[in-house]
């Protein structure tokens, strides 16, 4: 590439950066709900139970009940991006779920860097810019990497890691073994799925370009592979045999039956065309399978691969949880790269018109992404929600125990009404109940979970109308009040 153009692109680059991080700082103080809510509510709990533990000027009803709150929300994958939302609480001297939105968004970036790079593996300078363009402005990713969850760290994680290891087969030294297996461990620590999207892709390219017997003997593959490990085994055992918290976060994952069933396959792809598109998706497997050269295909197959391992590991939760498909923004950022880059080389005539032409397409799919995510995210705001949920635990009482069907399963009154709440069961999760065998007696179920609770909610009018028993056993015996909100209350002392 000459100079001038070199130039050209490298401003390219600090543009797509920067046009990244301004389009993700729309609406930075909207409260947490434009994405999973779910999954944001519960790091949120558990960042504010942090907080609040060495908060001295609290009141310590706020303590104790935010410490109840941390604790009910259990142990999944190491609480990294909850503590470091504690942290910056504490620095700014208050509890402001932006700032988790500020680390999500920070990570992100890193992993375009790493991408870049990464990229640069396999294709030339423009191609890579324009990786890194998809990488930031895909609409979908561009919404989830302001996510309060620990995606946007594992992501950033598994580039750096897939760069050291790259950087590890070209040098061989134990330098960047050590590195490469520090940041893998790192990256698993982060969040225990990254395995997938790090041993397949390692171990592909090291069958494919080193003898079976080498590898084994190869002291640098066997320093990669315990450092790798390390960090969540010892996670593992401390989650499991010193909190002992973490053993009932295994159950309920694994669904061999549902490999059987074409439904699963059919959701499966639609899950990923709500994502992607599935042209993107076919676009990006034919930049890969027909463009990339022999010493980087185990390498970018075995990623693949690895998907595809993850998606049967987690059967149900890859067609109900959209944000399982995150990591796959990496092959298909290279994928579409690697179509770019074929498109320049195509022919090596008009190099500056071609030249022109493609940094003309690179600006005007960030600048139209750009503006369809800054649109998304600013048709609607959510404001409001936490003074309704304030307003509804004071007509309650903060010390009211309440039940009831949510559409974040209680969460957004357990962290703007500081109350404890128990979601009742939904019918998601009577479906994957059923895909384990279990049955469940919805009355005998109902009222054996009531016992100790004052009312009923009904927060979610669509999950209610689908529950018709659980609307008959409460019209029957409970006396309602529709006045709190849009929010139905029965009253439980009352039946």
């Amino acid at each position: 590439m000459k100079n001038r153009a070199r130039i050209i692109w490298s401003f390219l680059l600090i543009a797509i950066f920067l046009v990244g991080l301004v389009v993700r700082l729309t609406d930075l103080f909207d409260p947490p709900l434009d994405f999973h809510p779910t999954r944001q509510l519960h790091s949120a709990l558990i960042a504010r139970g942090m907080y609040y533990q060495k908060l001295t000027s609290a009141e310590e009803w706020k303590r104790d009940l935010s410490f109840e709150q941390w604790q009910a929300e259990g142990l999944i994958e190491p609480q990294i991006m909850e503590r470091l939302a504690a942290l910056s609480y504490r620095v700014i001297g208050a509890e402001q779920l932006w700032l988790a939105r500020l680390w999500a968004i920070f990570f992100w970036m890193v992993g375009g860097v790493f991408l870049y790079k990464l990229a640069e593996q396999v294709v030339d300078k423009r191609a890579s810019v324009f990786a890194v363009a998809f990488y930031m402005f895909w609409p979908y990713t561009a919404i989830a990497s302001r996510s309060f969850q620990p995606e946007s760290l594992q992501v950033a994680a598994i580039l750096a890691a897939l760069y050291a290891f790259i950087t590890w087969f070209k040098k061989r030294t134990m330098f960047f073994a050590v590195l490469t297996g520090l940041l893998c461990g790192f990256a698993i620590f982060v969040k225990s799925t990254a395995v997938f999207f790090l041993a397949f892709p390692i171990l592909f390219s090291i069958l494919q370009n080193i003898k079976i017997r080498a590898a084994f003997k190869d002291e640098q593959i066997w320093v990669m592979g315990i450092l790798a490990a390390l960090p969540y085994l010892a996670y593992l055992y401390y989650g499991i045999f010193m909190v002992e918290k973490l053993g009932s976060q295994f159950s309920n994952r694994f669904f061999p039956s549902r490999w059987v069933d074409i439904v699963f396959y059919i959701q499966w792809i639609a899950d990923l065309n709500n994502t992607y598109g599935i042209g993107i998706i076919l676009a990006a497997l034919l930049g890969i399978f027909l463009l990339i050269r022999k010493e980087e295909f185990g390498f970018i197959v075995g990623y693949m691969f690895g998907y595809g391992v993850y998606g049967f590991v987690f059967s149900y939760h890859i067609t109900t949880h959209d944000y399982y498909h995150i990591p796959l923004i990496i092959p298909i950022s290279i994928g579409i790269a690697m179509l770019v880059n074929f498109v320049f080389k195509f022919s090596q005539r008009n190099y500056k018109l071609k030249n022109f032409f493609m940094a003309f397409f690179s600006i005007l799919f960030v600048f139209w992404t750009a503006w369809d995510i800054r649109s998304t995210l600013g048709r609607k705001d959510y404001y409001e929600e936490p003074k309704k949920w304030q307003n509804v635990a004071e007509q309650l009482g903060q010390e009211s125990r309440v039940i009831g069907i949510f559409p974040d399963y209680g969460y957004r009154l357990s962290y703007w009404g500081w109350m404890q709440v128990n979601p009742w069961i939904t019918t998601g999760d009577v479906n994957m109940w059923a895909l384990t065998g279990e049955q469940v007696d919805i009355e005998v179920e109902f009222f054996k979970s009531i016992e100790y609770y004052d009312y009923f909610i009904v927060a979610d009018q669509e999950e209610f109308e689908r529950q018709e028993i659980l609307q008959d056993i409460l019209d029957t015996n409970f006396p309602r009040n529709d006045a709190i909100d849009e929010v139905i209350v029965y009253d439980l002392r009352g039946g």
